[in-house]
């Protein structure tokens, strides 16, 4: 398994680990696949979303051009929190992702907290 997707309709939380590295032609699919899954829920803009990358390093620059390509048109979340760890991984997060309602975190208790409170 590459990831894994939960919506926490309560929290309005769309929560996502991921679990390796991913291909170009996967980060397509997985893209497909969470915004299925966003639509299915009835989740809608302003949602909050924290994805757990500490099981990962960085990702290959195809891959984050595939990521980028296919999620630009995902619907805006309120708050972003993301899980990393590693300097190079971090350092990628935040040239890759420069939204201002963005923060990282080492743990994913203390992203989520940050996120619900």
């Amino acid at each position: 398994m590459m990831y894994d997707v939960s919506f926490e309709l309560d929290a309005h939380l769309l929560a996502i680990r991921w679990h390796r590295i991913f291909t170009a032609a996967e980060a397509a699919a997985y893209t497909q696949d969470v915004m299925r899954r966003f639509l299915a829920a009835r989740f809608r803009p302003g949602y909050r979303l924290i994805i757990d990358m500490s099981a990962c390093g960085p990702q290959p620059q195809d891959t984050l051009a595939a990521l980028a390509r296919h999620m630009a048109p995902f619907p805006k979340a309120s708050r972003i929190a993301i899980v990393v760890v590693g300097a190079i991984a971090r350092a990628q997060v935040r040239r890759v992702m420069t939204q201002p309602y963005l923060r990282l975190f080492d743990d994913a208790a203390s992203a989520r907290a940050w996120l619900v409170d």
